[in-house]
Parts: structure tokens; sequence; C-alpha cells
């Protein structure tokens, strides 16, 4: 069965909504080839209930007992489907359809959606505690139900009789029903009871304590307190947004906003060494233990499964199908980087000397930013501080919505009455041609007890519900950025960059017209969905895209030619680095997830990085216990450099034919976005190409060209 898609995050990382219970957000559905006319009496339908059409997941969901209520409510209609399937385990062969057998199994993956995707962003985004707690209980119900379903041998033998048959299926629901007998398989269906048992309690165990990693990062904000002077060399806008407390010191704390501008200006590197203490071993205390744990549930799992390891079983249904190749991929990374990223590496420690620091065998991982920001000021003259003078948040959210507006030829329009689950929270309607056909809810700023990183949540998928009606999708984005108060609210390019990269999920969810809930959105091969995410990146980039909201928060004047040529100028500077630390990453993660148990994670960790990159971590922290993608894209995190490898091929298009095309914007709307996972993945870009995609644009992105 295909996974739900929950969240999709950046690095480590926007909500669509629905009408008012009488009004729905209905598109019209993309024809269907029809169904061969049944030989028989149709068997009768599951009871009817109030429509999953006329829900609203966050209008229901903003109290404890409606969240509650919201999951097991759908969960209640997903059993419903499911036992009409069951209740087909011996009627005749001509009476199995497409509706009544795989088109109702799509029903219950609509249902599931619905019964976790908003109960999934409250357990990470209510700023009420006991409502986060309340919606925590929504996953392991969920789950159970899957592991159920795909091992309940009534349900398999109404799908296979119903396979037997070789029905003409358009090509969709072909793909569907072929997956859906392999993740029969890949569940553990055909092994003995007394292993289908344990597989039931590992997969109840395994949704449990992942949750609780990810909550307990989200929960860890750690501080500490330093003199004012020490918070020279950070802008302006930082300082003010940071008075000293009584005891006339400053509190710095591990979230976003504080790590990420402490780490690049700070001049007095004691703090960035302290704070990056802090940040590298959040939420160690706890997860530390349950990683060790889920490792172990995951290669017990694979092994009973028949794999030999996790990395085997989870890279099976993507793009890359085995572990043996993406690790020849990050094997093949390696070596092209190595003697760029050596290049770059001697240039950061002469100017680590330079500033009055001894190298030594490796520079320290916190000061990687702060060099490189110090090298792009002196080398090509670009001040990021400067920059920012011209990103405050509210002109750049704008901004960002009329150039998605521009491009896709559709209207965001804001919705004060939408019910939101915090004050902050904002919500856009999505019209196209005067239809309605979504919500984005918007939460940019932090708070305590929220989300840490930067992610696209899903709340509900598109789906066609015949009769002339889709089901509008609705997802939320949710990001950490400055917050706007006395003082201006100034975003770095980074940041801008993140936001790009982020609304890249959000359209690709929103945008969709997929027939299918299971292949709606977002629900494609795990190392294909970063595509469309990582292309809009280059928007950030643009300088007509950027002149279209940048304005000095002062004098309303647009980025100089001179600032905006020492971005371009010094963009490729560290890309080596950089992506030798992404290729870091996605080796851990491979290694975690390949090797045997029990296994000593700090050991690891410090072998793959001791192998992959050159900076050195700080000694007594734990990264590993941070790293949130070991919970969701585990055995994943290749997918980064393996989308960039397609999306900067699809970027080609753009480059020869504008930026702001709204011809090819179209193009790719239609061909990609809407499609999902309604066909192969290269076969999508294909289409959108004209060829099938390669690595020259890649290989021209390695060579910083």
């Amino acid at each position: 069965m295909r996974s739900i898609s929950l969240t999709l995050c950046l690095g480590l990382a926007v909500a669509l909504g629905c009408g008012s219970p009488n009004n729905p957000l209905r598109i019209p559905p993309p024809p269907a080839m029809p169904e061969p006319t049944p030989t028989s009496q149709p068997l009768p339908d599951p009871p009817k209930k109030t429509p999953t059409a006329d829900v609203d997941p966050v209008a229901s969901g903003l109290t404890v007992r409606g969240i509650q209520s919201l999951c097991d409510e759908h969960l209640e209609r997903a059993q419903s489907l499911l036992e009409s399937i069951q209740s087909l385990d011996n009627a005749p062969a001509q009476s199995l359809n497409w509706d009544n057998t795989i088109g109702r199994y799509d029903e219950i993956v609509l249902e599931l959606s619905v019964a976790g995707g908003f109960p999934s962003l409250m357990a990470l985004g209510h700023p009420d505690k006991t409502l986060r707690d309340a919606a925590k209980d929504c996953e392991p119900k969920i789950e159970k139900f899957r592991t159920d379903l795909m091992l309940d041998t009534r349900f398999a033998t109404v799908i296979r009789r119903y396979a037997d048959q070789k029905p003409p299926l358009q090509s969709v629901r072909e793909r569907l029903l072929r997956e859906l007998l392999r993740d029969l398989r890949r569940y553990g269906l055909e092994l003995p009871a007394d292993a289908q048992a344990r597989l039931r309690k590992i997969n109840e165990e395994l949704s449990k304590l992942q949750q609780d990693f990810s909550s307990n990062i989200s929960d860890a904000v750690l501080t500490i307190q330093v003199k004012p002077a020490q918070l020279r060399g950070l802008p302006d806008s930082f300082v003010e947004q940071h008075k000293p407390g009584p005891d006339g010191l400053v509190t710095l704390n591990t979230n976003y906003p504080d790590y990420f501008p402490v780490v690049t200006y700070c001049e007095d590197r004691t703090v960035a060494r302290d704070l990056t203490a802090k940040f590298d071993s959040r939420a160690a205390d706890k997860n530390l233990s349950i990683l060790d744990r889920v490792l172990a549930l995951r290669n017990e799992k694979a092994k009973l499964l028949g794999y030999e390891t996790w990395a085997d079983y989870a890279i099976e249904p993507r793009m890359a199908k085995t572990a043996h190749t993406v690790r020849d991929f990050l094997d093949r990374l390696s070596h092209e980087l190595q003697e760029p990223a050596r290049k770059e590496y001697q240039e950061f420690a002469a100017e680590y000397r330079r500033l009055g620091h001894n190298p030594g065998a490796a520079i320290p991982n916190y000061e990687r930013l702060y060099i490189e920001q110090k090298l792009r000021e002196r080398k090509y003259g670009f001040d990021a501080k400067e920059l920012s003078q011209y990103l405050e948040v509210a002109a750049v959210t704008q901004g960002l919505l009329r150039i998605v507006e521009t491009m896709y030829d559709i209207r965001l329009a804001p919705n004060a009455a939408a019910p939101t689950w915090h004050q902050d929270v904002k919500a856009y309607d999505v019209v196209d041609h005067e239809r309605t056909i979504g919500r984005i809810y918007l939460d940019l700023y932090p708070r305590e007890g929220k989300y840490k990183h930067a992610a696209m949540f899903e709340i509900r998928p598109g789906k066609d519900l015949g009769n002339g009606r889709y089901l509008s999708p609705i997802a939320a984005l949710v990001c950490n950025f400055p917050k706007p108060g006395q003082s201006p609210a100034l975003m770095t390019h980074n940041e801008v960059t993140t936001f790009f990269h982020e609304f890249g999920h959000v359209l690709h969810h929103i945008l969709t017209r997929q027939p299918l809930a299971s292949y709606a959105g977002t629900n494609t091969a795990r190392d294909f969905v970063e595509t469309p995410s990582q292309m809009f990146e280059e928007w950030a980039f643009r300088r007509e895209i950027l002149d279209t909201f940048a304005k000095h928060h002062q004098t309303g004047k647009p980025i100089p030619d001179s600032l905006f040529n020492a971005l371009i100028r010094s963009r490729a500077f560290g890309r080596a680095l950089h992506t030798q630390r992404q290729v870091s990453l996605a080796s851990l993660d491979l290694a975690y997830h390949s090797r045997p148990t029990p296994m000593e994670t700090d050991r690891v960790f410090a072998e793959v990085m001791a192998k992959t990159q050159k900076f050195a971590y700080l000694p007594n922290t734990h990264f590993q216990a941070t790293f949130g993608h070991l919970m969701g894209y585990d055995a994943g995190y290749y997918s980064y450099q393996w989308a960039l490898v397609i999306a900067l091929d699809a970027l080609t298009r753009f480059e020869k034919e504008g930026y702001t095309n709204a011809k090819v914007a179209g193009e790719w709307r239609r061909t990609v976005l809407e499609q999902g996972a309604g066909d192969d993945e290269n076969k999508l870009v294909e289409r959108f190409l004209g060829r099938p995609h390669s690595l020259e644009a890649y290989g021209r992105y390695l060579r910083a060209q």
C-alpha cells in the first residue's frame, strides 16, 4: 500500500482547504475510461454517510474532541469500505469490477488521508499541548488499520480474483492494481500467522516511536545566555529583537530564526560554538534510545519480509529500485566532488587563518556558514545582511503569491473567514477561472511547541468523486521565518529560497487533477517528490522575479545591480562542499539502514562524517538525534540529489523560454504537477522536455558552470 504523504521537508524541507459543509470545493474531473458492464446484479454499496467532500478537516479538528472525531469517523468510513470489499470474497467473478474493488480501495486511501492529515499537522503545530497530544493518538490508529488491511486475506482474495480477470484498464488504473498486488506482498500477506502477528506489533511500535522522535525535536528548545556586546556582527534587526532581560543578559535559542543568524554572522565565535553544541544535541536525551529501537525494529521487519536490510526494503518501490543503485549513485557523486570540494576547503582554511583561527585537522562545522559568508563578501563583494534589507517577510510572501498567480493563471484570494489553528495562520482560496479549487494555509512564524523546520503538510488529497465533481486538495505550509513586530522582519536569501522550495511542494499538491487519491499530488515516488520543489528554488535567483517584491524596507528601492550581481557571482561558491554535506547525510542515512543492529549510532556517525566530508562536528554532540529525516525519509535522503538531477534538466526549458512564461508553466502544470504519480515519473518529465531527462544539466551544476 502506497503510504500516505503527510509531510514534505526541506534539507531536512505549503494548506489547501475545503469549502463549507454546504459548499465543498469541487472542480470537474479528468475524463475516465469506461469500465466493462457487470454481467450480474451489483452488490449493495456500503451504508451512506455524510460525504467526505462535505467535511472540512480544519474546521472539524480545532478542538480535542473535534480532532479525535475527525480521526475516528474517517477510520470508521474506511472500515465500512473495507467490509464492502470483504463481502465480495465469494461473489461471482463476473460481479467484480473496478468500482467495487480497486476503486473502493482508493476511497479507503482517501479516508485514511483525511483521518490522518490534519491530526498529523496539529500534533506538530497546534499551540495547545493538550490538543497536540490528542492529535498524536491518531497516527498509531491509522498505522494499525493500514497493517490490518494489507494483511486481510478476504480483502486480498477479492483483489486477486479481480486481477485474475485481467480487466482492460487505463494505464493509471492498471498501475494501481499492479502496485497494490506488490504492496500486499511487501506488507507480509504471504507470511505465516506468527510472522504476521510479529509484524503487527512492530508496525504499531514503530508508528509511536517515529512520532515521538519528531515531536521530541519540535518540543526541544534549548537556550544560552550572552552579554549584549557578544551580538556584534549580527544584523541590526536581530539585535533589536533580542533585548537583554532583567539580569542584563540576552537569551538565544535553538530555533532557526536565532540559530542560523548566530552561526553565520556573530563575530564572537564562542557564541556560535555554544549554541551549536545545544543545537546538535536537541532531544538527544530521548531520541538516541528511540533511534536505536527504531533501527532495530526496521531491521527485524525487513528480514521478516525477506529483505537483507531496511534500505533494500524501503528503496524497492522508488525510482532507484535498489540500495545498490543508491550506493553507486552516492559513490559516483563523492568521486566527482572530491577535487572541487578539496579546492573549496583549501580556500575555507586560508580564510579561517586570515580571520585569526587555526583550522587544525578539520574546521569545526559551526564555522562553515561564517567562513562562507566572509569569503563571499571579500571575494565577490556579496553582503548577505545587506540583501536582507530588501527581503521583508510580508513583501516576500505577497510577491511569491503573485508570481504563482501569474505563472499558473490562478488567483490566491485571502479568506479571513476561514477557521485556523492560530492567529498567525492565514488562509488563501485558490481560484482557477472563477472556480475555487482549494485553499492554502500559511503558518510562517515560530512559536512554542511548533514544528521547527519548513514543510508542506497534506491535509487532504485530490480525488475524482464522480458525477462531474473533483475533491479539492488541502495542504499547509509550515515555516519558521522572522515574525513581523516593532522592528522589520527581514529574511535571509536562504530563507527566501526555502520559501520557494516549499511552495513548489504546495503547487505539486494543490494543482493536482489526478483521479486517484493514491497518486494525487505529492504521492509520487519518494525520490521524485523533491523535483518540483527544488526546481522552483531557481525563481529566487532570477532578477525579473526578485524585482517584483524585493524592495528596501525603508526606501522602497529595488536591489542594486551591484548587489544582485554579487549574489549571482557568489552563488556557486561553496556548492561542492554543500553537495558533499548532502552526500554525507545521505550516506549516513543509508548506513543506519544497511548495517546490522544493534549499532552504536555515534560511532557510525563519526565514521561516515570522517569519510565523506571535511568539517568536524563538536565532541559530545549527537546530530543523529536531531536528524528528523530518519523518521520520514528513512533510506531516502539521497532523494534530494536524485531529484535535483531531474529538476535541473526540467529547468532548461524555462531557461530557454522564460521563467515567467505562462505557456511553459502551463505545460509543466499539465504534464507533471496535475498528474501526481499517474504514470512513471520518467515518462512525465519526458513529455515536458520532449526527450528523456539527462545528467548534462546536473553536471554543469556540479562544475559550477
